[in-house]
């Protein structure tokens, strides 16, 4: 019930991880539901933490697509930054394959295809996530979303200043995130949607960076899984000058 900036009004707390607090709200101007996103207060005092906060709205609000998660605005309360975001009704990816298991093959490349689209937008924007794992993408019923930029680069804006500590899930990080980060480029976003398509499909994450080729699977004999496979051993390639080359090119084979 506690009104924030005259504008907002708190429903209930959504999450609570490392990277902040999720509130849903109303926003009474615009009269819709929004969440808002908190910064932690032991990240507050980091500049580059509260910089990529703040570089997280600058970069979201370029983009504008079915499958991209918008950002409204950027707030402070009592010395608190927040963001205000799209409220999406629904859990995120990696709760939804932690409750049933794995997706159908029709679900998986679906999710898949849709989730491309998005990347795919904002690739043509100039922006690279450099984050997408299923945490980060919430489910609006059927339609996925992608979600949190905060790792995020923009062509078009200054660059945020990069820590020494590189952040994200080492199982959906190309190999050249932890070697050559600052100069990771499309294919490491097409490197995580393949290793969260083998994962949808499969149902289980594989430790390491090697691809696992589920044409090893009982199941794989048929047409159709050797064709999938084809495509996540091409997406997850450790090098990324033999891995498929754009979202775009990934569209087409999943297609």
């Amino acid at each position: 019930g506690t009104i924030l900036a005259d504008r907002y009004r708190i429903i209930g707390l959504l999450g609570r991880g490392g990277m902040g607090e999720v509130y849903r709200a109303d926003d009474l101007k615009l009269g819709q539901p929004v969440a808002l996103k908190f910064l932690p207060p032991n990240l507050a005092e980091d500049p580059v933490r509260r910089e990529r906060f703040f570089a997280e709205v600058r970069i979201t609000r370029q983009l504008s697509h079915p499958n991209i998660c918008r950002v409204y605005d950027i707030a402070e309360i009592d010395g608190r930054h927040f963001l205000s975001m799209e409220f999406i009704d629904g859990e995120d990816l990696a709760s939804l394959l932690r409750r049933i298991g794995h997706l159908s093959n029709e679900k998986a490349l679906d999710i898949a295809r849709q989730l491309a689209a998005g990347l795919a937008a904002a690739h043509e924007r100039g922006v690279l996530h450099r984050d997408l794992k299923p945490e980060n993408v919430l489910m609006d019923h059927d339609t996925p979303k992608i979600a949190d930029f905060g790792l995020a680069r923009s062509s078009r804006l200054k660059p945020v200043t990069q820590s020494m500590d590189i952040k994200g899930s080492p199982y959906y990080m190309s190999p050249e995130h932890f070697f050559d980060f600052k100069r990771a480029d499309q294919r490491a976003d097409v490197y995580s949607l393949g290793k969260m398509l083998f994962e949808a499909v499969d149902g289980k994450i594989k430790s390491g960076t090697t691809p696992f080729r589920i044409a090893k699977l009982a199941k794989a004999e048929s047409p159709f899984f050797q064709e999938l496979d084809r495509i996540i051993q091409m997406a997850t390639a450790e090098s990324r000058d033999e891995r498929t080359n754009s979202v775009q090119e990934l569209i087409g084979q999943l297609e």
